[in-house]
């Protein structure tokens, strides 16, 4: 290997996995009732206690990164394997993680001379930034620099799609995500917004479907238009979704030959959608045009 790959937790993968795929991880930190947990999931009863917490009420906050832990890491990294370390983020879009990554970085490299650390925004989070882990890992394992892996990851990253729908509109008022009006509205109305992860990597609303059948029925057609024949897996992230099995159904109706994998959307980024999100992602031959 020219590098060590790394990633903060916010790729949802589990950390036993990371562990044995040879991908170090730094772990992020969610509170609930002004208890402090780290990010160490590594088992499917540790996703559902967390969505079984939100459905009792709990509102669980996050944090990001700072740039004394991320520096703090690299530094561990750099002394461990004695290589370049290629760190994947959360999207810049999403958090300011990214940004202190890029700053610890800077104050790191300025300290070695015989490796470097390079930081990628995966402009994504959760699966999205899970598929970039998978293609980063497998660039590390052909052998590719950091260097020329953050280029050719650079232009990966355009073509990974995503659409993704919350079906608790209270959450997201208790959030302050959306007003008490449109939540109240909006759930009377089993109104269900269709969002992306745009190309700049922060959020877009796409739609707003009645019902949550109208909205897999969407994300299923974005599939139809979006995915390409080489596509060989798709993840569905999921909030602990009731709607998992049905939208593999719809995806693998599409495409019976494509490997459909239900994919845990983890605490960073369940916080703020609630239990019970749905989507499709994938990599496409196409770029994000929204």
């Amino acid at each position: 290997m020219e590098f060590i790959l790394s990633s903060d937790r916010s790729c949802d993968i589990y950390c036993g996995e990371m562990k044995r795929r040879g991908i170090e991880y730094i772990s992020q930190v969610f509170t609930i009732d002004d208890v402090a947990h780290v990010d160490e999931f590594d088992t499917d009863a540790d996703y559902k206690a967390f969505y079984d917490q939100i459905r009792a009420g709990k509102m669980p906050t996050t944090s990001q990164i700072n740039i004394a832990e991320h520096e703090e890491f690299f530094e561990a990294m750099l002394e461990k394997h004695g290589k370049d370390l290629l760190h994947i983020t959360l999207s810049s879009g999403l958090s300011n993680t990214y940004q202190s990554a890029c700053a610890a970085a800077e104050a790191v490299n300025a300290r070695h001379d015989n490796a470097r650390v390079y930081v990628l925004d995966s402009l994504g989070a959760t699966v999205v930034q899970r598929i970039v882990v998978d293609e980063a890992e497998r660039l590390r394992d052909e052998g590719l620099s950091a260097a020329d892996a953050m280029e050719k990851l650079t232009e990966f990253i355009k073509h990974v799609q995503v659409w993704f729908m919350p079906t608790d509109l209270m959450h997201l008022k208790r959030g302050g995500r959306v007003s008490g009006a449109s939540a109240v509205i909006g759930t009377a109305l089993n109104i269900k917004p269709i969002l992306v992860i745009n190309k700049t990597g922060g959020l877009s609303v796409v739609q707003k479907k009645m019902g949550a059948g109208k909205g897999m029925a969407f994300m299923t057609d974005m599939f139809k238009k979006y995915n390409a024949l080489c596509t060989s897996k798709v993840y569905l992230p999921s909030a602990d979704s009731e709607y998992n099995e049905e939208m593999k159904a719809r995806i693998q109706a599409v495409r019976p030959d494509c490997d459909v994998q239900v994919g845990w959307v983890g605490p960073v980024i369940g916080a703020h959608t609630g239990a019970g999100m749905i989507g499709v992602c994938f990599l496409s031959d196409k770029e994000r045009e929204v």
